[in-house]
C-alpha cells in the first residue's frame, strides 16, 4: 500500500512540477521572474524523478547504439551503487536557490549589492552540494540494503549538517523577502499574492527537517511526507498563478489555467493508460513509461508557443509585404490627400493578409463616428455606439458583444499620441472560427500606421475644431467668467501635493475658492498650500463614480479617481496602481491625463460659479 502511495504521488508531483513550470515561461517568456520559477519548478520536478526511478531501476541495454553510450555510463554508475543511489539526487538544492532569487527580485528597490551576493552565494552552495553530492559521500549515502520508502535510507555524512543549516537559512531569507514585500505594497491583490508565495515557501521549508530527522538521526519517516509537502507547495504556487497573477506579466486569464490545466490532466491520464496495458499485456517494465509521460507534457506544454513560432516564420515575408503597401499607402496620402480612397485601399490589403470576410474602419468624430472604408461587410451598425467601440486594446468578440446585425470577430483601436482615433473591425476569418494570436500580432503595425495616417489626414480639421472650441470657450468666459486654468500648472500642483510651501507659491493658491474652502485666516503661503491641497483632494473626491468601494478588481469608472488619488495623495508607486488595476503603462498615462484636465475643468467650473454669484 505504502508503495503505491508513494509512485502515485511522486509521479502526480513530477506533472504538475513540469507543467506549471512549462506554463509560467510559455505565458510570460519575457520577465526574468517567470524563468527562474520555472527553472525552479523543474529542479524540484528532478526530486520526484530520483523517488520513482529508486522504486522503478531503468535496465541495462545488452545492444544499444553507439551514441547511447552516455545513457549506459550513467545507468551503470547508479546501479553500481544500488538503485537507492537514484535518491542521492541533487536537483532538490538548486531549487531552493533559484526559489530565494525570484523571492529577491520580488522585493522592492531593485538588486543591490547586498542582495546580488546573497544571490551569487546561494548559487556557489548549489555547484558545491553538487559536486559533493556526485563525486564524495560527504553529504548524503545511499544504503544499498535500505528500503527506498524511508528516508533513513539515506545516510548522512559529515558535511551534512552545514548544509542543512543553509538550506534552511536560504529558505527563512526567502519566507522574509516575501513577508516585506507584502508590508511594502498597497495593492489588496499584491498582497494576495505574495501571500499566497508566503505559504508555499514555508510548506516547502516543513520538507527540510524531515530530511533532517530520516537521514541524520535515522527515524523511519516515509519518503512519501516531503514528496506530499513539496505537491501541497506547488499547488499554492498554481493557486497564486490562476487566481492572482503570481510570477506572470500583466494578468493570467483563469479560463486558460484551468483549460490547459484540464487538458494536461487528459492527456496524463491517457498515457498512462497506455503504458498500463503495456505493462500488463507486453511485460514492458513500468519505469519506462515515466519518461515518455515526461516528454508527453513537455511536448503538449510547448506546443503553442512552437506553432507560433513557426508561424512567424513563414508568415514574416507576408507581414513586410504588407508593410511595404502600407507605407506606400500612407505616402500616397500625404501626396493626394484623398482619405477615404487609400483607406478603403489598406483595408482590403489587411482583410486579405489575415483571410477576413469582411472589415470596416471607424474614425471617431467628437461623440460620434463615421465608417471610413468598407470592406464587403453587409451588415447594419446604425444601433453601434461610440462607446462600444472604445478598448484599451484588441479583443475578440464572442456571440452579441456588439449590437450588430451581421457577425464581428475582432476589434483593434486605433491610437496615436496616446488617443483612440478609431477602431479597426474585421468579421471571421475564412478558415477559422476566430483569429490566432500570429494574425492578431500581424495586425499591430499596419493598425498603428493606419492610426497615423488618420491622424495627419485628420489635423488640418482637428485644427479648425480646435479654433472653434478656442472662439465658443471665448464666448462662454464672457457670459459665465469661467477662468482659463492651465492643465500644466494642476499637474503641477498635483506632483508636489504634499510640499505645502510650493502650493502656497502656486498661481492656484490664488484662486477665490481657497479663501473660502477654510473658515481660517490664510496669513502664510503655508495656509494656503494647505488649503490648495485640501481643495485639489476634494476635487479628485468627485471623480468617484459613487461611495461604494468598488470590488476586488476596480470597474473601468473607478480608474481616473483610483489612479489619481493613489499616485498624489496616498503616493503609491505607479507599478503597483498599474497591478491592482490590471492595466498597461499606456493606458495608465491615457488615463491619468484625462483624469487631471477633468479636475483643472472642474475647478474652473466651481471657480467661474463663485465669481458668478459674487
Amino acid at each position: 500500500m505504502l508503495l503505491t502511495i508513494t509512485l502515485v504521488v511522486n509521479f502526480l508531483g513530477l506533472i504538475m512540477a513540469l507543467w506549471l513550470g512549462f506554463y509560467v515561461i510559455t505565458r510570460s517568456p519575457r520577465k526574468s521572474i517567470s524563468w527562474l520559477s520555472g527553472l525552479a519548478l523543474w529542479s524540484l520536478s528532478g526530486n520526484f524523478l530520483n523517488v520513482l526511478l529508486a522504486l522503478n531501476p531503468p535496465q541495462l541495454l545488452e545492444h544499444g547504439p553507439s551514441w547511447f553510450r552516455v545513457y549506459q555510463t550513467i545507468i551503470e554508475g547508479n546501479l553500481s551503487k544500488g538503485a537507492n543511489s537514484w535518491l542521492e539526487g541533487w536537483l532538490l538544492v538548486p531549487s531552493i536557490m533559484l526559489w530565494h532569487h525570484v523571492t529577491t527580485l520580488i522585493r522592492s528597490g531593485g538588486m543591490n549589492l547586498y542582495r546580488w551576493i546573497r544571490v551569487l552565494f546561494g548559487y556557489l552552495i548549489s555547484l558545491a552540494a553538487i559536486y559533493l553530492q556526485v563525486a564524495t559521500p560527504y553529504l548524503l549515502v545511499a544504503d544499498p540494503m535500505g528500503d527506498p520508502l524511508y528516508l533513513n535510507t539515506l545516510q548522512a555524512g559529515t558535511l551534512y549538517p552545514v548544509f542543512f543549516i543553509l538550506l534552511f537559512v536560504y529558505i527563512l531569507m526567502s519566507t522574509m523577502n516575501l513577508l516585506r514585500s507584502v508590508q511594502d505594497t498597497s495593492s489588496r491583490l499584491l498582497k494576495k499574492q505574495l501571500s499566497t508565495l508566503v505559504i508555499a515557501t514555508l510548506i516547502a521549508g516543513l520538507a527540510i527537517p524531515f530530511s533532517y530527522l530520516g537521514s541524520l538521526i535515522g527515524l523511519h519517516i516515509p519518503v512519501v511526507i516531503p514528496s506530499a509537502l513539496l505537491i501541497l507547495t506547488i499547488t499554492a504556487i498554481g493557486i497564486g498563478v490562476s487566481r492572482y497573477s503570481a510570477l506572470m506579466e500583466g494578468r493570467t486569464l483563469r479560463k486558460d489555467f484551468l483549460f490547459n490545466a484540464v487538458t494536461m490532466v487528459g492527456i496524463t491520464i491517457l498515457y498512462v493508460l497506455v503504458s498500463l496495458l503495456s505493462v500488463w499485456f507486453f511485460g514492458v517494465p513500468p519505469g519506462v513509461f515515466v519518461f515518455i509521460i515526461m516528454f508527453a507534457v513537455i511536448t503538449h506544454s510547448v506546443v503553442d508557443l512552437g506553432r507560433r513560432t513557426v508561424d512567424v516564420i513563414v508568415y514574416r515575408h507576408e507581414t513586410r509585404n504588407l508593410r511595404e503597401r502600407l507605407l506606400r499607402l500612407a505616402d500616397l496620402i500625404g501626396e493626394r490627400g484623398d482619405l477615404t480612397e487609400y483607406l478603403q485601399g489598406a483595408l482590403r490589403e489587411i482583410c486579405s493578409s489575415v483571410n477576413a470576410t469582411a472589415g470596416m474602419i471607424i474614425i471617431f468624430n467628437q461623440d460620434n463616428f463615421e465608417v471610413a472604408a468598407n470592406y464587403l461587410y453587409p451588415g447594419d451598425i446604425s444601433q453601434l455606439s461610440i462607446e462600444d467601440l472604445k478598448a484599451d486594446d484588441v479583443f475578440h468578440i464572442e456571440g452579441e458583444q456588439l449590437p450588430l446585425s451581421t457577425d464581428v470577430s475582432l476589434l483593434v483601436p486605433l491610437y496615436a499620441d496616446g488617443k483612440q482615433l478609431g477602431a479597426l473591425l474585421l468579421g471571421r476569418p475564412k478558415n477559422a472560427m476566430r483569429y490566432s494570436n500570429t494574425d492578431v500580432d500581424r495586425l499591430l503595425y499596419p493598425c498603428d500606421r493606419l492610426a497615423e495616417v488618420i491622424k495627419s489626414m485628420t489635423r488640418e480639421a482637428e485644427q479648425i475644431a480646435h479654433i472653434t472650441s478656442f472662439v465658443e470657450s471665448e464666448a462662454m468666459k464672457k457670459r459665465v467668467d469661467i477662468p482659463l486654468i492651465d492643465v500644466r500648472e494642476v499637474e503641477d500642483a498635483l506632483r508636489n501635493l504634499s510640499d505645502y510651501s510650493y502650493l502656497g507659491h502656486s498661481r492656484l493658491a490664488d484662486l477665490d475658492l481657497i479663501s473660502l474652502s477654510t473658515s481660517e485666516d490664510l496669513v502664510t503661503h503655508i495656509d494656503r498650500g494647505k488649503a490648495l491641497r485640501k481643495l485639489i483632494s476634494d476635487t479628485i473626491d468627485k471623480l468617484k463614480p459613487s461611495d461604494e468601494a468598488p470590488g476586488e478588481i476596480p470597474p473601468r469608472e473607478w480608474h481616473p479617481y483610483i489612479i489619481l488619488h493613489d499616485a498624489y495623495v496616498m503616493d503609491t508607486p505607479n507599478r503597483d496602481i498599474m497591478s491592482k488595476l490590471y492595466i498597461s503603462e499606456g493606458t495608465f498615462n491615457r488615463t491619468r491625463r484625462s483624469a487631471v484636465r477633468a479636475v483643472t475643468r472642474a475647478i474652473s467650473e466651481m471657480e467661474g460659479a463663485l465669481e458668478m454669484r459674487t
